[in-house]
């Protein structure tokens, strides 16, 4: 006994939870009555994992590096050491709008909550990926290769003093989120004016976060191509943000109490910045959830009609997204009350009664987080479905209920139909067409390839020919070295000893942990990025080697792979085109009766030269300028096509295909018409280097 008293005492055990004090909304609600008593609030983290490395002063752990640099002041803040005895024993720093090592932990706490919930939605880890410093050329042979546009960035970086501006935003060139600090303007009540910190508001940091871990999931979403892309960028990272408050069970309390257990009254939980939105001269938040849903049932009361198509006109991106986001908070709402309205029958009350019993609201309160913990959940799942490029609103809707209906097959709590009709709600159709119920929302499965004529039964699926590359890919973390598949060209070969070469079986043959990695010394997240990786390179080898199937592969993925002469259309060069393949990542999901998903998510795109004027793309189309004639190396814009395809890892089964074709030449007439749209609504200049190399910045430089 003793002995094991003197090795416990040698050996602790680590904690579960990292606690860390942050605002719960932003300074300003410090100094308000009302939320002063819920903005002082504690973020639960899990405590770092033996295969990652210790937090260091910064912070920086496996996921994040808080650099905290200003260069208007030309000064390095000294860096925060959370693990610092005094601030372990206190949840770390009080919060504090003057102190620059809260903001410091203030951001990196947020972020990693962010980071978790996503983790947790899509059963696998989150990484960073970098876009490449220069645009592709047909100049540079292999440029469209896999590794080419795209390379692994290990930490995304957090500059909570980045500028002296009131903006804030995600670098896809330099992965990382800059955050500006400026000087409020006054309000109409005479309050304001002092200096406003976007670092200290976790509805701007969780939104910042979310477009850094959608663009490392899916590169091609911060390419403008119709009105809903980049409305769908800042819709889905507002929703992060709105949903994550539901989080804090003190501040939900609080609000349903004030609220009388509605959560259409409860403006705080449903609005975004609010110090950021007065400080720049509005009345209010910067974003409001529930304004279009209020507005709304107010012209029904009216007895005014809405009319399905009255959002149409809307087009630029913050205000055209909130038409995603009231429908998304619009189905908490519905959810939340569905599942207590029993309770407030139980106790005789009313929703809306301002003198409910502190147990009630204390029951009301679950609820409402348990609801929008599950509808944040099917969002983020949803990621997995859609296609890799051109995004609409009505296709996300489809992913949502596609990617909730192959995890859990039965939907009790009617949370798709909820969904389903805060969309049809606002107006959101599928291919211009009104949906009628939410079976015809689900993604169709994948059609069979044709039989031909004296093939074995069954051999002639998409199944049976894609369990030959299925045999070649790496489908589990393993710490033995990857053997290349056989036949491979020396270029793939090339890339993929320099992965295999970072993984020899002596080299992982245990976890090693050392702070500042060299290739030898990786953990299971570096582990994991080179399967990606390693599977991205085979998958592009089996979809450029000639094969009987590559016609029948074409109609199912959209993207051309057969030989062609037309080079100067699909920019190929040795007579294949060129293509993409993005992600070949590994998903585990469980469902709530205990049911596994484990899914391969691919996605695979292809470039195709578009034009201004239909004439040029009709002489480019058809061969008439060749590919070395200047309209060939000068196109107007990219038009891409692809697919994300899904096979399910239990039976090796492509269970779905989501395709957009790269030879759908009214996609690329819509395409053009956006790019070339009316002065009044708002065009993406794919042109400008701004708007091409940091889209965020331009696009929250608007407003």
């Amino acid at each position: 006994m003793a002995g094991d008293a003197v090795k416990a005492k040698l050996h602790p055990v680590a904690p579960t939870k990292r606690t860390l004090r942050v605002f719960a909304f932003d300074p300003q609600a410090s100094i308000e009555v009302d939320t002063a008593p819920i903005n002082d609030t504690i973020v639960a983290l899990p405590w770092e994992a033996s295969w990652e490395d210790s937090l260091a002063p910064g912070p920086v752990n496996e996921y994040i590096e808080v650099v905290d640099y200003d260069p208007y002041s030309g000064c390095f803040y000294p860096p925060v050491d959370l693990d610092a005895p005094l601030l372990l024993a206190q949840d770390g720093l009080a919060p504090s709008d003057s102190n620059p090592q809260f903001h410091q932990q203030m951001v990196f706490a947020v972020a990693m909550k962010t980071i978790r919930s996503f983790e947790r939605a899509l059963g696998r880890l989150v990484f960073w990926m970098r876009e490449s410093d220069s645009p592709p050329s047909d100049d540079k042979p292999g440029d469209e290769k896999p590794g080419r546009f795209r390379e692994y960035v290990r930490r995304l970086r957090i500059y909570p003093h980045a500028m002296r501006a009131d903006n804030a935003y995600y670098s896809p060139q330099k992965t990382a989120l800059l955050f500006g600090y400026f000087r409020g303007q006054v309000a109409r009540d005479g309050t304001g004016g002092g200096w406003v910190f976007t670092c200290l508001s976790q509805d701007i940091i969780a939104h910042e976060t979310a477009h850094a871990i959608l663009h490392g999931m899916w590169p091609r979403s911060i390419e403008a191509s119709n009105p809903d892309t980049l409305a769908f960028h800042e819709a889905f990272a507002d929703i992060v943000a709105l949903l994550q408050h539901f989080s804090s069970p003190e501040i939900v309390t609080h609000q349903l109490g004030r609220g009388g257990g509605s959560l259409r009254a409860m403006k705080l939980l449903g609005s975004l910045a609010q110090q950021f939105g007065r400080a720049t001269g509005r009345d209010g938040p910067l974003r409001s959830a529930m304004k279009m849903v209020i507005d709304e049932e107010a012209a029904l009361l009216k007895g005014e009609t809405l009319k399905p198509d009255r959002h149409a006109g809307i087009t630029e991106p913050h205000k055209r997204g909130q038409i995603l986001v009231a429908a998304v908070f619009d189905t908490v709402v519905t959810i939340y009350d569905r599942r207590t309205a029993d309770l407030l029958r139980l106790a005789g009350r009313r929703r809306g009664d301002t003198d409910l019993p502190p147990e009630l609201v204390a029951r009301l309160a679950e609820e409402a987080a348990r609801a929008a913990e599950q509808v944040l959940r099917m969002c983020i799942r949803g990621l997995d479905y859609l296609p890799p490029v051109d995004v609409t609103f009505g296709e996300y809707l489809r992913a949502i209920v596609t990617a909730d209906a192959d995890l859990v097959p039965d939907d009790p709590c009617h949370y798709r139909v909820a969904i389903a009709e805060a969309f049809r709600k606002r107006g959101v159709t599928i291919d211009t067409n009104h949906f009628s119920s939410t079976d015809s929302l689900i993604w169709d499965e994948p059609e069979p390839f044709l039989v031909r004529p004296g093939a074995r039964p069954g051999s002639e699926t998409a199944d049976a020919s894609f369990s030959d590359l299925l045999s070649k890919l790496v489908l589990t973390v393993t710490y033995d070295k990857i053997k290349i598949p056989e036949g491979t060209d020396a270029w793939h070969r090339e890339k993929l000893e320099n992965i295999v070469s970072f993984r020899g079986a002596d080299a992982y043959s245990k976890l090693d942990k050392v702070s500042g990695r060299d290739v030898v010394n990786r953990n299971l997240r570096d582990l994991s990025m080179h399967i990606v990786q390693f599977n991205a390179l085979v998958m592009h080898q089996w979809l450029i080697d000639p094969d009987e199937r590559d016609a029948d592969w074409e109609t199912l993925l959209g993207i051309k792979i057969l030989p062609t002469e037309l080079r100067s259309i699909y920019a190929g060069k040795g007579g294949r085109p060129k293509i993409e393949v993005h992600s070949v990542r590994i998903s585990r999901r469980q469902g709530p009766e205990g049911e596994t998903l484990q899914q391969l998510v691919v996605q695979v795109t292809q470039r195709r030269r578009g034009y201004y004027s239909g004439d040029t793309q009709a002489k480019i189309d058809s061969g008439e300028f060749g590919p070395d004639s200047p309209e060939a190396r000068n196109p107007d814009f990219t038009f891409r096509g692809g697919s994300t395809f899904l096979v399910d890892l239990n039976d090796g089964r492509i269970r779905r295909v989501v395709r957009k074709r790269i030879d759908d030449n009214r996609r690329l007439a819509r395409h053009r018409g956006f790019l070339l749209g009316d002065p009044d609504a708002f065009t993406f200049d794919g042109r400008s280097d701004t708007a091409r190399n940091e889209p965020f910045a331009f696009v929250h430089g608007m407003g």
